[in-house]
């Protein structure tokens, strides 16, 4: 089976299984580079690249090279990994191959850690330190107060419109794909920010827009994140995982039962 092929079946998929548009599109990116490494190890033009050729190779020294010469964080190479897997999950047994190669593998460096959440000074520091500097101050902290406050997902967040908001009654409602809705509370505090920013925003549209008016991409909320952090002072990189969990930590320091934290972060376990 050819490379490309195996990669256009994955990601039909991933399709099937309603993954939202930006996830299709990593999974490709994360794949391309995948399949230039496989092709540059066996010295073969990406037209001719087998699958078959790309699991001889074995998945642990295409994560080494990641870890080794593209110097990457692990959270990245975590994220390539998952494309990966995805990829020989949907088709090693129809290339004919006698496993998949990548579930033989573990992470460069040692098992994956949880991703650890802030403090609540941190937070709180994090959501005053957007605005510093800032073009869209009140679109920045507005964002970073979601991800702290209520748990929100990169996907989520970015996906969220004008029309998602529901001042009568408090909540937001979130999706990052179809069929996975849910409606989150809002603070009063929150809401009265949200209404102030909705005054710049053409009604029905995405929420959170960039400089040319189009919808902020994932990458956008990162630099964000990372901007904000620099500026609070933390001395180790956020990411919205991190904030999600602080989310998490911060329902349990309040008192709420597993079972309210899986409804509101959309999780099967809390654990």
């Amino acid at each position: 089976m050819l490379f490309s092929e195996a990669v256009e079946l994955a990601l039909s998929e991933l399709r099937s299984r309603d993954r939202n548009l930006q996830t299709i599109a990593a999974y490709r990116a994360d794949l391309r580079l995948y399949g230039r490494y496989c092709g540059a190890a066996t010295a073969t033009a990406q037209g001719d690249l087998t699958l078959e050729a790309c699991a001889a190779l074995g998945v642990q020294a295409y994560l080494e090279h990641l870890q080794a010469e593209r110097r990457n964080a692990p959270a990245t190479i975590a994220r390539r990994l998952a494309a990966v897997r995805a990829l020989y999950r949907s088709t090693w047994r129809q290339a004919g191959l006698a496993r998949d190669p990548s579930r033989e593998v573990g992470y460069p460096g040692g098992p994956r850690r949880g991703v650890r959440g802030l403090r609540l000074h941190e937070a709180q520091s994090l959501v005053r330190a957007a605005t510093a500097d800032s073009r869209t101050p009140l679109r920045d902290a507005l964002m970073l107060l979601l991800l702290v406050h209520n748990g929100l997902t990169l996907a989520e967040l970015t996906a969220l419109n004008c029309n998602d908001l529901d001042f009568h009654r408090l909540l937001l409602r979130v999706s990052a794909r179809p069929h996975a809705e849910r409606l989150v509370p809002l603070s009063n505090d929150a809401a009265s920010l949200l209404e102030k920013h909705l005054r710049t925003r053409p009604c029905g549209g995405p929420l959170w827009t960039n400089r040319a008016g189009g919808r902020l991409s994932a990458r956008g909320v990162q630099y964000v994140c990372a901007r904000a952090a620099r500026r609070a002072g933390i001395g180790r990189p956020v990411s919205v995982q991190a904030l999600r969990a602080t989310a998490l930590q911060l329902m349990r320091s309040a008192g709420a039962s597993e079972e309210t934290i899986r409804a509101l972060l959309g999780l099967r376990s809390a654990g």
